[in-house]
């Protein structure tokens, strides 16, 4: 059992890597653009197609083609946030509208996938599969990678938001967009930004989520918003730190219950982590009183 557990959790490390970019990239967007994008379980999916193409038709090997996949998904994300937020926004529409909105941006993007692939699994052909022993854990060398990556991406992430003056700009936002615009931040650059940041690090998880299943269809991002959904919501809506740790807890406890549970009920876990943050601490672990805001 003890084996068992050690490597369920070696496999939680690599969910909850592939979860944190996805979780921070939707928190960091909710939090400073105060609009929940539906559509992104889907803009996940896009971005793993988008590497299939880059290493099928451009010949790009498994790494370029998956930052290829996140810059692609990164205009997408821009993409929507022009064509079909924007202008609700500036119609009035509310939170509500807006989550519809996205709602339906995000069916749309599922079948134009369908329209183009069908509803076939395709997988990227060229992921290292040798192994890599580090203690009990085994891991592919695809899934290692995955890790680091993970790991630099939200070092990253914490460098903008923290040292540069495009992140204190998207801080200011977060915590008030008349005020920051009062200021003298461009607004409209800087949302384009964050929509763009948001969907480069949802094209790193989706294609790497794409890497890690052995292959992919178009509901491979649908069915991974819910557990992006939770992470954000564990951690703290709006709060890159709390998504962060939110998606090592749910990844970690995921797999580690599939120790116990058959496998196909692990998102299960995640439901239920949801619903009892919801009900128990509805601000989330490194949520406070006041509206949600991002890194400090």
């Amino acid at each position: 059992m003890s084996d068992l557990l050690i490597s369920a959790i070696g496999f939680g490390l690599v969910t909850a890597s592939i979860l944190a970019l996805a979780a921070v990239g939707f928190t960091l967007q909710a939090g400073i653009t105060n609009i929940v994008n539906l559509a992104y379980g889907s803009m996940l999916t896009a971005a793993a197609f988008a590497a299939y193409i880059g290493e099928s038709l451009f010949r790009l090997n498994i790494w370029l083609a998956l930052v290829f996949g996140a810059l692609i998904l990164g205009l997408i994300a821009v993409v929507v946030n022009r064509v079909f937020v924007i202008p609700f926004v500036k119609r009035g529409a509310g939170h509500f509208n807006m989550m519809l909105v996205t709602f339906a941006v995000g069916i749309i993007l599922e079948y134009i996938v369908v329209a183009v692939y069908g509803e076939s699994f395709y997988a990227l052909t060229g992921v290292p599969e040798s192994p890599v022993i580090i203690g009990q854990i085994i891991l592919t060398q695809a899934e290692v990678a995955i890790i680091i990556l993970s790991v630099v991406a939200m070092l990253a992430t914490h460098a903008l938001l923290r040292y540069t003056k495009l992140g204190k700009a998207m801080r200011a936002m977060a915590d008030d967009k008349e005020l920051a615009r009062g200021t003298g931040i461009n607004v409209d650059l800087v949302t384009d930004i964050t929509w763009f940041i948001s969907g480069f690090l949802g094209g790193l998880a989706g294609v790497a989520l794409g890497m890690d299943a052995g292959s992919f269809n178009e509901l491979v991002g649908a069915n991974f918003l819910l557990v992006v959904v939770a992470a954000a919501v564990l951690g703290g809506s709006g709060k890159p730190y709390g998504a962060m740790i939110g998606a090592l807890a749910i990844g970690v406890f995921m797999e580690a219950s599939t120790v116990w549970l058959p496998s196909e009920y692990k998102e299960i876990v995640a439901l239920a982590i949801l619903v009892a943050t919801v009900l128990i601490r509805p601000q989330g672990l490194l949520g406070g009183r006041g509206r949600a805001v991002v890194m400090r």
